[in-house]
């Protein structure tokens, strides 16, 4: 016991010469012969060395975040954007698949909502009998173009054919899609337009997953018994489908005039980013499109 007093006295000695200034190479000799002497497993479980990790896995998710939305256009949900960037990021960390999904989400939800709301919906009465798809050839121009007659209309794309013509979340963002996305150039038929719609209803599916009680009905528990197992694929899937979508976002504000509306006001830098995955990390890009065959 006496020892134990003498060795506390000790450590509080090395702590006041730890505060003398030009004794901090000190610490890293008492790091040093801490690492040769204990395993590394103990001291990771040390409060001290924990917080300091945390401490920089934040600084990383903070810089990673800002850099991810730094040439984003639209400022009045840009700080929010960030926020909900970090929250995904930490979840992906806790490998919790499901809170990571509905992260990823409500940045998508955000982005549609603020671009539907004040971009298409008060034209919308005009455009949704517009002819939407490019789907006749035309052999002396080598492209396809707007059919004369017929042709699927901006409102069968959006609302996909049913009568109900409700506003819900998904049809939201397949007018954003097709505004945006596709900046109203569907060509052929709709494959590419739904390839890209259902990767957002995955994601869907699996953030309604934090919505306990809820029955999935046939059709969602196809969607959610593939994703099931294969969750460590699917975040490289869904992170894709982010930078993609959001990309795709800036490119339409970098090309088209601003806007008169004053509700969206683009920020002062907007730079527009390679089409890719690999934009942001070139080794991801080959997992990306290993990633086709689970669409």
């Amino acid at each position: 016991m006496k020892d134990k007093e003498k060795l506390k006295k000790l450590v509080q000695i090395i702590g006041d010469l730890l505060k003398v200034e030009g004794n901090e190479w000190l610490i890293a000799e008492i790091l040093k012969t801490i690492g040769e002497t204990s395993p590394v497993e103990e001291i990771a479980k040390h409060s001290i060395i924990q917080n300091i990790h945390e401490y920089c896995v934040e600084k990383k998710i903070e810089k990673q975040a800002t850099e991810f939305y730094n040439s984003f256009p639209i400022q009045e949900i840009k700080d929010q954007l960030i926020q909900d960037y970090k929250k995904m990021e930490h979840e992906r960390r806790r490998d919790d698949f499901e809170n990571f999904c509905l992260c990823l989400y409500q940045q998508i939800e955000n982005i549609t909502n603020i671009l539907f709301d004040s971009r298409i919906y008060t034209n919308w009465g005009v455009a949704r009998n517009e002819i939407a798809i490019k789907s006749s050839f035309d052999a002396s121009q080598h492209k396809y173009v707007l059919p004369i007659s017929g042709g699927t209309t901006l409102e069968q794309l959006v609302f996909q054919g049913t009568d109900t013509i409700k506003w819900f979340a998904n049809r939201k963002f397949r007018a954003v899609l097709y505004y945006f996305y596709f900046d109203k150039n569907v060509v052929k038929d709709d494959y590419e337009f739904n390839s890209i719609y259902y990767v957002h209803e995955e994601i869907y599916q699996i953030r309604n997953q934090n919505h306990r009680g809820s029955k999935p009905s046939p059709y969602q528990k196809i969607t959610i018994d593939k994703i099931r197992g294969n969750e460590a694929r699917y975040y490289f899937k869904f992170y894709g489908f982010l930078q993609d979508f959001v990309n795709h976002i800036e490119l339409a504000y970098t090309n088209r005039p601003k806007s008169t509306n004053k509700n969206i006001s683009p920020s002062k830098k907007s730079h527009p980013q390679k089409n890719t995955l690999g934009a942001i990390k070139p080794e991801l890009e080959k997992l990306k499109q290993q990633m086709d065959k689970y669409k």
